[in-house]
């Protein structure tokens, strides 16, 4: 194994546990007593680590010497979307995970073959991205179970920077150009949704014409993903897109993604915003294995089934107006 390449994937680790480069620096400055031009050789590639180096790094950030000294040196690492600073709004990890996520469709969409599978119970981010009020409840609801009872702010006082927003919309537009697309969605995704909303609408953390504003939008979303079925397609009729909606319960929110053989990876989702992200080719298969099982117990909307599909989606809507 080349020694380069373990660096970069260490560095990639460290990067991804500290965004921060200041802040990554005084941490290293600190666990491994070195002065700060010689944190910055090691982070700017000019001088590797050493091994020993290495062993106190991975002790302090909890990383796995098995992950990191593999054959491809390509890691399983938890990839998550942190808790927000209260005292200084430090938004900094938050956005550069969304920013990494549009990469990763970017290099997706520009592989005529690229794919992107996603099996989920909850609505997917690549598309209500391009929502503001959904999306806004998404944020509102992870910062509600990720921080303190004291911290937790209602619906209203949640203020998304301007560049979340880019980047948000920046996904929902990188995805119109993904070659080819499968969205396998549980039976009842539409109804949690509008469970957890009337929810936090009971305990006053939602005002009403927040709702009614959420429930426009749901409508409008609703309207988007038939379109989508309809078609086969978002914007290029050479690129296709298969909705499944499935006829089991889904427990949890995977993807499989692919745009080369050389750059493919799973993600799973778990507390609404945070990733498990890996690379392992074994896992990788067994997602695939997963996404065609559930093709084989999912009902396709998308082109075929024109009843079906009309059905499937007056149905959602009626469960929406009762908001």
């Amino acid at each position: 194994m080349k020694y380069k390449l373990l660096h970069q994937d260490l560095l990639n680790l460290l990067r991804n546990r500290i965004p921060q480069n200041s802040k990554l620096v005084a941490k290293l400055i600190d666990v491994l007593s070195l002065e700060k031009m010689a944190v910055y050789r090691r982070l700017r590639q000019e001088v590797p680590f050493t091994f020993e180096e290495i062993i106190v790094i991975a002790r302090e950030f909890n990383i796995s010497l098995d992950n990191l000294l593999g054959v491809d040196a390509r890691p399983s690492f938890p990839f998550p979307f942190h808790a927000i600073d209260e005292e200084n709004q430090n938004t900094e990890s938050d956005y550069l995970l969304l920013k990494n996520y549009v990469q990763a469709i970017k290099a997706v969409a520009s592989n005529q073959d690229g794919e992107i599978a996603l099996i989920t119970n909850v609505l997917p981010q690549s598309l209500y991205t391009g929502f503001d009020s959904i999306f806004r409840f998404y944020y509102f609801k992870w910062r509600y179970y990720s921080l303190s009872t004291d911290q937790t702010k209602p619906y209203h006082e949640i203020i998304l920077p301007d560049r979340f927003i880019q980047v948000a919309k920046d996904a929902f537009d990188c995805l119109k150009n993904v070659g080819k697309g499968y969205f396998i969605f549980d039976y009842l995704v539409f109804q949690r949704f509008i469970n957890d909303v009337t929810y936090f609408n009971t305990i006053r953390l939602i005002k009403d014409e927040d709702v009614r504003l959420i429930k426009k939008e749901l409508l409008q979303f609703i309207d988007y993903m038939e379109i989508i079925a309809k078609r086969g397609f978002i914007a290029n009729p050479s690129n296709k897109i298969d909705i499944y909606i499935s006829e089991t319960s889904i427990d949890t929110s995977y993807c499989y993604i692919e745009a080369s053989a050389s750059f493919r990876f799973a993600l799973i989702w778990s507390f609404v915003f945070n990733i498990v992200l890996t690379y392992k080719d074994e896992m990788l298969e067994m997602m695939k294995c997963w996404i065609r099982s559930k093709i084989r117990t999912s009902t396709l909307l998308s082109v075929t089934s024109e009843k079906t599909r009309t059905q499937y989606f007056d149905m959602q809507r009626k469960v929406v107006e009762q908001m």
